[in-house]
């Protein structure tokens, strides 16, 4: 069902899925995949110094949703000024290679030109992240910048500078934790226990993002990383 917030721009029911906007990605499916795509770029090694930060709430997104309503990639976008810019963006393996990505690209192109007033869409990528940076030219991006720099410290960390990477024996626990949460009628106290639970397994409150009256979604992230 559409909401004020949301646009059906394309559907594509002939590659089994379909193209939708939302004012603000906590609203969309794409939540469900966010914490998701910020592992991804960890772990690939394309976060750059320390791990990602995620999309603010206000980010408006671009979803591409299958025949079962689940999200199977998404743009997520700051579209404040007359220059827009890609917060985050992913597909979810298995659908990767069938122009998703260039899809949900140009379905954003199509809106900020039908806006009138926007100058440009920009984004940033990983020196490393060659598959990435050869999409976008081959959506007819523009390179015009690449950024150097020259680590002394892990950032926020007070530390010398760590190998990449990681092996599985040290990370047995994600580094972002969804759940949905229900507070019910009376209190946000059911909450807040339930917040103290998942500190004590070593999870922080990253952000409640509130989809009904009484029901929530809670992203954690682990207080090492927090």
């Amino acid at each position: 069902m559409n909401t004020p917030s949301q646009k059906r721009d394309q559907p594509a029911a002939q590659v089994g899925y379909r193209i939708d906007f939302y004012k603000h990605y906590g609203h969309s499916p794409a939540w469900q995949l966010v914490p998701e795509a910020m592992t991804y770029l960890e772990e690939s090694g394309f976060a750059g110094r320390g791990p990602p930060p995620l999309p603010e709430f206000t980010d408006s997104c671009v979803v591409a949703i299958d025949e079962d309503g689940k999200a199977i990639g998404f743009l997520t976008y700051g579209c404040d000024g007359e220059s827009w810019f890609i917060t985050l963006s992913y597909v979810v393996p298995e659908r990767r290679r069938k122009h998703i990505h260039t899809t949900l690209f140009y379905a954003l192109r199509d809106k900020a030109i039908e806006q009138g007033n926007v100058v440009s869409i920009d984004c940033f990528t990983h020196a490393n992240n060659l598959a990435a940076q050869a999409a976008f030219e081959a959506q007819g991006r523009t390179k015009e910048s690449i950024r150097y720099t020259y680590s002394l410290k892990d950032s926020g960390a007070g530390k010398e500078p760590q190998p990449r990477g990681r092996s599985f024996e040290e990370t047995p626990m994600p580094e972002y934790l969804v759940e949905r949460f229900d507070t019910g009628s009376d209190s946000l106290k059911f909450m807040q226990a339930f917040i103290n639970k998942k500190a004590a397994e070593g999870y922080a409150l990253h952000q409640a993002i509130e989809r009904s009256t009484y029901q929530w979604v809670l992203i954690f992230k682990r207080a090492d990383q927090a």
